[in-house]
């Protein structure tokens, strides 16, 4: 198996912050490649100026490849195991990032996801939402850790559908959270919340008492915890490396609850639960949770999504 290559879009201007420390020592252990990506926004001016706007473009272009080699440079020198390379693109940045990360057959896109002037609704500047929702090559988003290390990963998966697609994210999700918590040495769970959707109907309509409440609460946890073992048995993660946590209640409150009881300082999750519709965008469900959690996550979609930029070219 290759190495992993991973994209690290900045802005222009962008020092590489120590937020992005747990990523460049995931990139080190695991002998990645990295590539050091800045989008020029292309240039719309009227005015009349000494240059035309394409010379203006090419000129700092030019200015910001010259910044990135010295970046990665430096880079090199606190990290001699990374192998780093630069590019510049101009475009839409989104757009040219989903691009350049499918031609370079990237693995990871890793970006600084800091929004700490902002409310928790728009915790994600727009080009960290639209790489989430549109791009098929999983998001790292960092946020800040103490100490700028991962202690202790989750795997958030949903385990109620038994559709192969599902089962087949819920794998790739688990030996994605397995495979960054054994390069940085923490400590690996698997949660999934679960509740008994029905409870409101067998209490109404179907009359059923508290204890035949109770007992099928009971029954239903018993199955999704065995399909949560049967998942850890079918990804080939050992299972004394995993700690299952089965969490009732709503996906967007007991995963967050979870977060900040255990100290979590990385999601990885999906952001579909089908593929069936190629180009689909985040389902709601994970945009409520994105937006409730307060730690870095890592964002996969379906083997079966394409990118609805790269459909348009």
């Amino acid at each position: 198996m290759r190495n992993e290559t991973i994209l690290i879009p900045l802005a222009p201007g962008q020092p590489m912050a120590a937020v992005m420390a747990p990523l460049l020592s995931y990139a080190e252990q695991s002998q990645a490649r990295v590539i050091l990506l800045t989008v020029v926004e292309s240039l719309d001016m009227v005015c009349r100026a000494e240059f035309t706007p394409l010379e203006i473009l090419e000129r700092t272009i030019d200015e910001q490849k010259v910044q990135l080699d010295q970046m990665a440079e430096a880079l090199v020198k606190q990290h001699p195991d990374l192998s780093i390379t630069t590019a510049v693109a101009s475009g839409k940045p989104f757009i040219e990032i989903v691009k350049y990360a499918a031609k370079a057959q990237c693995d990871l896109i890793g970006i600084d996801a800091r929004r700490g002037h902002k409310e928790t609704s728009c915790q994600y500047g727009s080009t960290t939402r639209h790489l989430m929702r549109k791009s098929a090559i999983p998001i790292w988003s960092l946020q800040p850790q103490p100490e700028h290390q991962v202690r202790r990963v989750a795997a958030s998966v949903d385990v109620a559908s038994g559709e192969p697609e599902t089962h087949r994210l819920n794998e790739r999700i688990l030996q994605r959270a397995a495979a960054m918590a054994q390069r940085m040495d923490a400590e690996l769970l698997l949660c999934h919340a679960w509740r008994l959707d029905a409870e409101g109907y067998l209490r109404t309509w179907a009359r059923w008492s508290d204890t035949e409440i109770a007992k099928a609460a009971q029954s239903e946890r018993q199955h999704r915890l065995e399909r949560l073992e049967a998942l850890v048995a079918s990804s080939g993660v050992p299972a004394d490396k995993v700690r299952i946590e089965l969490l009732e209640g709503g996906t967007e409150t007991v995963i967050p609850e979870l977060v900040e009881r255990e100290g979590i300082d990385q999601v990885v999750m999906g952001t579909l639960c089908r593929s069936g519709i190629a180009g689909f965008v985040i389902g709601n469900t994970a945009e409520r949770l994105l937006d409730a959690l307060h730690c870095s996550v890592v964002t996969l979609k379906p083997d079966g999504f394409r990118s609805p930029v790269l459909g348009q070219t």
